[in-house]
């Protein structure tokens, strides 16, 4: 007996037990199961068991809870508020050494003392400094492990209110020009040594003459100079203790005042404003570099028989004509550098560079400085004015033409943070580095 195969064989399957799966479900297309079939955790694609919600691994070894990397700072801050709380604490030694010991205190002994130190004396504003540089030191150790939020913020702002403000005098500016003055013809010697080694065209155009220049200065006015540094270095190396202190609160008032910003940059207005800075950061960098300006051209007027801001001194003594050119040409630097952040040797260094011509500028290289000086200038525009106001409304208008730290300072560091703004904006992801380093230098 023979039998004809079914033409139409009924599809077989399986037979289905319990705890097993057939095969992919519909419902598994949504994301993946906590658990398998079998109750068993699956594994990730490195092999190892997930993080159940207690924050351990399913084999029972600990592991990170997902989130608590969103609990933690981000690391930019968490390097500032490291430096900021280390300058908290400097303060709050400073401030008990100087409320036990009144005659070891710098600030109390200036020609020129903050003036909310005589506003409010001086025991009053050290047990305030004391006080203030204690809950910055404790609020920037609890921020280290968490997220920013507006307690940081708030204690970030009195830290710039108090050292930033508080302690700021004319001198504050005053003492930063003259060592910048001072460094100008080291700096001016080593740009001209590097463009006669590395500096194609520029070697004859700049670098030669300047190199040129400079010998012929050093030798003809030997006399002169040496006179010049007679008068000044003492002077310096007397106030070296209140330079380094007023130093030590303009980094710790810049450094509380990006902390308070990174605090807040999450918030809407901020984001707009950083966008609003990079549209508009020509304009901007064009008026910050036309802050140092008038005080350059004014030094200019001593190389002539009519030196302005100088009086009799400066008309009869040699030694100041050349000091007022320091002071002048360390004003134009400024501008040189201001520009820079417009510029492409602001984003690639130039080729005559040594070790890095040709690569891209670091960022902070560039904000570091920029915002120091901003902050700088923002906390001695108050100080500065208050000094000229006390000798007449004339003398007030004048001081704010020549010394703008009202414009110079605020328009500096959005300029700085247009630049910051602009440089993110280049970074290519597909390269992995800045599109600016295609730039030529």
């Amino acid at each position: 007996m023979t039998t004809t195969p079914n033409p139409c064989p009924r599809p077989t399957t399986p037979r289905s037990r319990p705890g097993i799966t057939t095969g992919p479900r519909l419902h598994d297309t949504a994301g993946p199961r906590l658990h398998d079939a079998a109750g068993q955790h699956p594994h990730d694609a490195a092999g190892r068991r997930p993080l159940d919600t207690a924050g351990l691994r399913a084999d029972g070894t600990a592991g990170t809870r997902p989130d608590d990397a969103e609990r933690a700072a981000p690391r930019s801050l968490r390097i500032l508020l490291l430096l900021g709380t280390l300058t908290s604490l400097i303060s709050a030694a400073l401030g008990i050494r100087w409320l036990m010991a009144p005659d070891a205190a710098l600030f109390t002994a200036s020609a020129t003392p903050p003036p909310l130190l005589e506003l409010i004396g001086a025991g009053p504003l050290y047990t305030l400094q004391i006080v203030v540089a204690l809950l910055g030191a404790v609020v920037g150790v609890v921020g280290l492990s968490r997220r920013p939020g507006p307690a940081l913020a708030v204690v970030g702002g009195l830290q710039v209110a108090l050292f930033g403000l508080g302690f700021a005098s004319f001198m504050t500016l005053a003492q930063t020009g003259y060592l910048i003055a001072l460094s100008m013809p080291i700096l001016l010697s080593a740009v001209g040594v590097l463009l006669v080694l590395q500096g194609g065209r520029a070697r004859w155009v700049v670098g030669v003459p300047l190199l040129a220049l400079l010998i012929l200065g050093a030798v003809a006015g030997a006399g002169t100079i040496a006179h010049l540094a007679s008068m000044i270095l003492p002077s310096l190396l007397a106030t070296g203790p209140l330079i380094v202190a007023t130093a030590h609160f303009v980094v710790a008032g810049a450094l509380w005042a990006a902390i308070s910003l990174l605090a807040l940059r999450d918030t809407g207005t901020l984001r707009a404003l950083g966008a609003w800075t990079v549209r508009r950061r020509r304009i901007l960098t064009l008026i910050a570099a036309c802050g140092p300006l008038p005080y350059a051209l004014l030094r200019l007027t001593w190389l002539t028989p009519w030196p302005l801001l100088g009086g009799e001194m400066a008309a009869g003594d040699p030694s100041v004509r050349v000091w007022g050119l320091a002071l002048s040409t360390g004003a134009w630097l400024g501008v040189l550098l201001t520009i820079g952040l417009i510029r492409p040797w602001g984003e690639v260094f130039p080729r005559w560079f040594p070790a890095v011509g040709g690569r891209p500028v670091p960022v902070a290289f560039a904000a570091i400085p920029g915002f120091t000086v901003a902050a700088l200038l923002c906390f001695a525009a108050v100080p500065v004015m208050l000094s000229a106001s006390a000798l007449g409304l004339a003398t007030a208008l004048e001081f704010a033409l020549v010394f703008p730290c009202w414009l110079w300072g605020p328009a500096l560091a959005l300029a700085v943070w247009g630049y910051v703004g602009h440089r993110r904006s280049t970074i290519d992801p597909r390269a992995g580095g800045p599109a600016s380093a295609r730039m030529g230098a």
